[in-house]
């Protein structure tokens, strides 16, 4: 738990830091750069109207005067740029000869050297040339530099401010995605250590949310596999213990002299290895049958003729426990299945239906099978007038061992096991079974097989 939280919340509130960083330093070039370019134009712009100005105070000093003597005080005495700047430019005068006969500053420079060439006008005759170049970069004046400076300036104390939030933001959120991330941790080695009880909580909606949920979910089905193992174990036990203690008892009668070793009791022990044969089988089968490894013959079946004979095979046992047996059978395309495995089921169910109808309340116990056509699917029923199950009894009668009347069922052989078995076969061939019942008005087991 603390190596996760020290890496993984570490890490994470890092990336979030490092990304804010990349993000405020690219966003301070950028800004410095048009800012800097903006602040240029409009010293280009205002310095340009400036020339401008000079240009036209030239031409009316050469109107006024006829020639250029004296022009150096013009030049001395003009302002180059916004806001009255002085030396944003070196200025040179010339005449129509291009000789020069006025300076500012540039002394070194030759003509050639100057960007701007500007003809001085007065009417429609050209008097001279104003040539003009920068003196400096933009914003090379002290305004101009306490301007960028303080741009700048501001840049980075919004870029430091940014970057703290990120920082705060970034150790909330790495925090509230490592916590439940450390609870999965811990809840997961105490799941590892039996603890299958173990529940994290879920406080959001969003993938941890989730997680959260699944691995709650994953818990209680662990927790429910193990006890349903236990039982299993203890249930498996129990219905074994019962034939052995039966065959151990009369044996050892029989050894003592108590009972005569007569075909009669001989008999009884065969009965009881023969239930003791059928339960060790049922849970074998059981066991294939969960596990996906039940070896199923599949071919092409008519549920109809199946069916029909299952029906036909338990009528004579039906009249002889005075139940009334009856069928509804349409006829439905072939399926492809183990016809073995589905007699099975149905056989299980029918005998299943048949023990409980004459313990309803009706007059007369009514077991009654239908077969008919769905969609995509063939729906088998068997529908009893018996006592009907509990909306817990439903939950739990496909549960290994699970009896409604534990002692009478046992007595008569029943293992507890058919009905589960009869889930995992029609479950093998991709089918579904399902009961509904309801308390004092029998219940209704109901196979759907993919046809």
């Amino acid at each position: 738990m603390s190596t996760l939280r020290t890496s993984l919340w570490s890490r994470l509130t890092i990336a979030f830091v490092f990304v804010a960083l990349i993000g405020v330093t690219l966003v301070a070039v950028l800004a410095n750069r048009a800012t800097s370019l903006g602040f240029q134009r409009y010293l280009q712009a205002g310095e340009i109207a400036s020339l401008g100005d000079l240009q036209a105070e030239l031409a009316t000093f050469y109107d006024l005067q006829g020639d250029w003597t004296g022009v150096n005080n013009i030049l001395r005495d003009s302002s180059i740029g916004p806001q009255g700047s002085v030396g944003g430019y070196f200025l040179r005068v010339l005449d129509t000869n291009d000789e020069v006969v006025g300076r500012r500053g540039g002394q070194s420079r030759s003509e050639e050297e100057f960007d701007m060439r500007l003809p001085i006008m007065v009417g429609d005759t050209q008097v001279g040339t104003l040539l003009a170049e920068p003196a400096g970069g933009a914003g090379s004046g002290h305004a101009g530099e306490q301007y960028l400076a303080s741009v700048n300036q501001a840049i980075l104390l919004s870029g430091l401010v940014a970057i703290l939030i990120a920082l705060f933001l970034g150790l909330i959120l790495a925090r509230r995605i490592t916590r439940p991330l450390s609870q999965l941790t811990e809840a997961t080695h105490d799941l590892a250590a039996g603890d299958l009880g173990r529940q994290v909580p879920v406080n959001s909606e969003d993938e941890l949310g989730r997680l959260a949920s699944d691995f709650n979910q994953m818990a209680r089905a662990l927790e429910l596999s193990e006890a349903q193992r236990r039982q299993l174990l203890a249930d498996t036990a129990h219905d074994l213990r019962t034939p052995i203690a039966v065959m151990q008892s009369h044996l050892e009668a029989m050894l003592d002299g108590v009972f005569p070793m007569t075909p009669e009791n001989l008999a009884a022990i065969h009965e009881e290895t023969l239930h003791l044969g059928r339960l060790v089988e049922d849970v074998r089968l059981l066991s294939l049958a969960e596990t996906g490894q039940l070896p199923l013959e599949k071919k092409p079946v008519d549920l109809l003729e199946l069916t029909g004979q299952v029906v036909s095979a338990f009528a004579p046992l039906a009249e002889s426990d005075g139940v009334l047996l009856e069928s509804d059978l349409q006829p439905v395309p072939f399926i492809t299945a183990d016809p073995a495995r589905l007699h099975q089921v149905l056989a299980n169910l029918i005998s299943n239906a048949m023990r409980f109808a004459p313990l309803g309340t009706g007059e007369t116990p009514t077991v009654i099978i239908t077969l008919q056509p769905g969609d995509g699917q063939a729906l088998i029923t068997i529908t009893d007038n018996g006592p009907g199950l509990t909306a817990e009894q439903q939950a739990r009668v496909f549960d290994r061992f699970w009896r409604s009347d534990r002692s009478r069922d046992r007595q008569g052989g029943n293992s507890g096991l058919g009905l589960a078995i009869s889930k995992s076969i029609v479950e093998a061939h991709g089918g579904q079974i399902s009961v509904t019942a309801t308390p004092g008005e029998g219940a209704t087991f109901t196979v759907s097989l993919p046809v």
